[in-house]
């Protein structure tokens, strides 16, 4: 799990990383609800379908519970209904799909998967997403676009093909014009698309980096590089990277942050080398125990109960004594999940 923007590595982001895991835990196999349950977009769709107030409380209504919700309304626009029905029905998806994003983007992480309750929206929902990235409506702002980039990635995790890819391409090229945040964002979606040479350029720059100034520097060019791994779903890479960073740490007695360590972490928990992953979570621990780390760069005991990408090391037995390692005193852990 990791904040957005490019700001990982400030503490900022550790109050919200909890937030967003449970949102979303537990969500993703929810059982559709009976459409009676949707008083308030019922509501709204047989009324005239004017009252803004109304249609937004149809969407909260859906994102209540966003799985099930979004499963509704995908049901409902695949069904044979009126005119009227329809209409409300895709205003909604825009309206769901705004609400969502603006959401997730509130809570400052970015996941794998973030954005998968989205999909019974397809493929009204990625053409949405695609209008807002490349023909930008006048409400829209212009530098809410990288925002877009994560969950296209989950709802089109293949290229989409012409024209479509060009016009992305286009942008990508655009240095002049194009804000770089949003340039970096789309070089991941056409890395995950067979199109690598945007993201291979910035990765060959920071391997040359990691080999120049002092050692300082070149551990967190190094933590750079595992982070932009990670942005690419190149999860092995990232463990290796980070691998990389904390025998060069070790060997000039330079102490990572607990962030770095927890990072290592879920990079190896993401491909399933869970001895690695607890060997930096414990890491992590000892720094979070260390009366002598600065309270700013400690995380909150929330991430590490709830965060998605180490579900499994919450499932072994281990996870409990190294939870009470790094967060003494406090109550007993809730693992398994």
């Amino acid at each position: 799990m990791r904040r957005g923007n490019g700001a990982r590595r400030f503490p900022s982001w550790r109050i919200a990383a909890a937030t967003a895991a449970v949102c979303l835990a537990g969500g993703v196999g929810a059982q559709q609800p009976a459409q009676q349950d949707f008083a308030a977009v019922e509501h709204w769709l047989r009324s005239d379908q004017t009252e803004r107030d109304g249609l937004e409380a149809a969407v909260k209504e859906l994102l209540a519970d966003a799985p099930a919700g979004c499963a509704w309304l995908g049901a409902e626009l695949r069904r044979d209904v009126g005119r009227d029905r329809k209409k409300g029905l895709e205003a909604m998806v825009s309206q769901v799909t705004l609400e969502f994003l603006q959401r997730q983007n509130r809570s400052g992480v970015r996941f794998a998967g973030q954005f998968d309750p989205l999909r019974p929206l397809q493929p009204q929902v990625g053409e949405f997403l695609f209008g807002l990235l490349l023909d930008t409506p006048q409400w829209y702002p212009d530098s809410h676009r990288s925002r877009l980039i994560p969950a296209l990635r989950d709802l089109q995790p293949g290229s989409p093909g012409e024209p479509l890819v060009g016009r992305i391409v286009a942008l990508a090229e655009n240095r002049a014009i194009e804000p770089e945040p949003l340039r970096r964002a789309l070089a991941c979606m056409l890395w995950q698309w067979g199109l690598p040479q945007f993201a291979q350029e910035r990765i060959d720059a920071l391997v040359q980096q990691s080999t120049e100034g002092d050692v300082e520097d070149r551990i967190r060019v190094l933590l750079e590089l595992a982070e932009l791994h990670y942005e690419l779903r190149e999860y092995r890479s990232a463990a290796a990277t980070h691998r990389s960073a904390q025998a060069m740490a070790k060997a000039s007695h330079l102490a990572l942050k607990p962030i770095d360590w927890y990072q290592s972490a879920c990079a190896h928990a993401l491909i399933g080398d869970v001895d690695r992953a607890f060997d930096a979570l414990r890491e992590c621990a000892a720094l979070q125990a260390s009366p002598t780390v600065d309270s700013s760069l400690k995380l909150l005991r929330s991430l590490f109960e709830t965060d998605p990408e180490i579900a499994v090391l919450r499932r072994d037995a281990r996870f409990a004594a190294l939870l009470v390692a790094a967060f003494p005193g406090e109550s007993a852990p809730r693992t398994g999940r």
